[in-house]
């Protein structure tokens, strides 16, 4: 962090670039989280007293739920489009589509009208999420590229904060063209500023020369152009096919090189979606009517909000001074802990009358152990285990698949609430950490301080597939 900070004092303009272009990309993480958020602002207005929207329990779920729809069909999309226009262009195509599905929120009067807001919503970030994930790996340094890719994480915490803060003081249309409309154009304008990374030049077949200015752009004119060039035309093989189909590109899946990595991302996501941390944030005003404590359950949603954006700018800090695995490991053991005294408070709820903050607390601890683990290592291991072959395509299967988790688990939250109570809820949550701990434990490895290039090594080792897997053809 130090050293981060030290290069930004010095003017340094390639340091700068990288940053610039992080923030950016941050936006679409902005929109996601605030666009979670929605569902809950979203359902506590409509479903009160007095609410002129008239919408039934099922319309209200879909709603919500589509938002998910929509992002599976923009990951499908996004695994398609990015290997042929590169992420820069995919982000400045799902812009306006972002914008336009906040637009349609906040005018929309009908049932219909609403959903093909959200869906298009759903469709833009899924689309670009894969894109900005994987484009933000390629292009940062070593030393700070845990840093960037957690940018995307305090600017989410950003995004739900300000949804809660403005859906409470605005009500949910008017948070819709805030949280919305600004965070979009300024990553389109941003964007068509941007050259497109080395290695997706290089893999599509692009000129060297091409390759080496977007190099030089991002890590300065001392940097040792032609060493990364070498490195990366060696990690793609050297059959590697520029147009390769996706098809092709799964068939890499058979060999450990490839299929290793891909399934631990998927084993992130899944925890990702099942521990808890996340639906607590994106239903947080239904959760703290439970909870109770506060004359509004906005208050203690914004409060929520405000301490994840704590402790995702804590995550920034540590995140290049720990292992990652370390940090999935305490998400599990912290989150563990916490879910269990929130299902017990719920459940002898009547006998702890009083104890709220007891709850309070427990609450806050669960979403706090997330956004210093499972969060951000989510965002952070999708940019650095990928190897280079795939990393354009199965990018967006990866999310794809988170897309599809959250999606289940968003349409059956409020169901499981009311079957299993919010106590047998909690429990289930505490199973699936101590599930994390263990995964953590023993699937994750070290990448921190490694090139994408040195990752692509480690799974090759042992193996005995190294040879094969530079000759395969992709």
């Amino acid at each position: 962090m130090l050293r981060f900070c030290r290069a930004i004092c010095l003017s340094k303009r390639h340091i700068l670039m990288q940053v610039i272009t992080a923030e950016a990309l941050a936006m679409i993480q902005f929109n996601i989280l605030g666009s979670a958020a929605f569902g809950g602002v979203f359902i506590e207005q409509v479903s009160s007293v007095g609410s002129r929207q008239s919408l039934t329990q099922s319309q209200i779920a879909w709603v919500i739920a589509v938002l998910f729809i929509g992002n599976l069909v923009g990951n499908v999309l996004s695994s398609l489009l990015n290997p042929r226009l590169g992420a820069v262009r995919v982000m400045q195509l799902c812009a306006p589509l972002v914008a336009g599905g906040w637009l349609a929120l906040a005018l929309g009067d009908t049932f219909w009208s609403l959903v093909c807001g959200r869906a298009l919503n759903g469709l833009g970030i899924g689309l670009a999420f894969g894109p900005a994930i994987i484009h933000l790996g390629e292009i940062a340094a070593i030393e700070i590229r845990g840093l960037l890719s957690t940018l995307m994480l305090v600017n989410g915490c950003l995004g739900m904060l300000c949804m809660y803060l403005s859906g409470w003081l605005l009500g949910w249309r008017k948070a819709c063209l805030v949280v919305g409309i600004v965070p979009m154009v300024l990553l389109f304008v941003v964007m068509s500023m941007m050259p497109r990374s080395a290695k997706w030049l290089i893999s599509k077949g692009y000129p060297a020369q091409e390759a080496e200015r977007s190099l030089r752009f991002y890590h300065g004119q001392s940097h040792d152009v032609t060493k990364e060039l070498d490195e990366i035309r060696q990690s793609l093989g050297e059959k590697h096919k520029n147009d390769a189909s996706l098809l092709e590109v799964l068939s890499l899946l058979k060999l450990r090189v490839y299929r290793v990595p891909i399934l631990i991302v998927l084993g992130v996501y899944t925890f990702l979606s099942f521990s808890g941390g996340l639906v607590i944030s994106s239903y947080a005003p239904v959760v703290f009517t439970e909870v109770g404590g506060f004359h509004s359950p906005y208050v203690g949603s914004i409060l929520l909000s405000v301490v994840r954006l704590v402790f995702a700018v804590i995550s920034s800090l540590i995140v290049e001074r720990l292992q990652r695995g370390t940090l999935l490991m305490l998400n599990g053991a912290a989150g563990a802990g916490a879910c269990l005294v929130a299902g017990a408070f719920f459940h002898y709820g009547a006998e702890l009358a009083g104890l709220e903050w007891v709850s309070l607390v427990a609450v806050l601890c669960v979403v706090c152990s997330m956004s210093v683990g499972v969060a951000p290592m989510g965002i952070v291991l999708l940019s650095e285990l990928v190897p280079n072959a795939v990393r354009a395509e199965l990018g967006g299967l990866c999310l794809l698949y988170n897309g599809l988790t959250q999606f289940v688990v968003a349409y059956l939250f409020p169901l499981t609430a009311s079957s299993l109570g919010m106590a047998g809820l909690f429990w289930f949550f505490s199973a699936v950490h101590v599930l994390m701990f263990c995964f953590a434990k023993l699937c994750v490895p070290e990448s921190k301080g490694k090139s994408i290039e040195e990752i692509q090594r480690m799974f090759e080792t042992g193996t005995g597939e190294t040879d094969g897997a530079k000759t395969v053809e992709h």
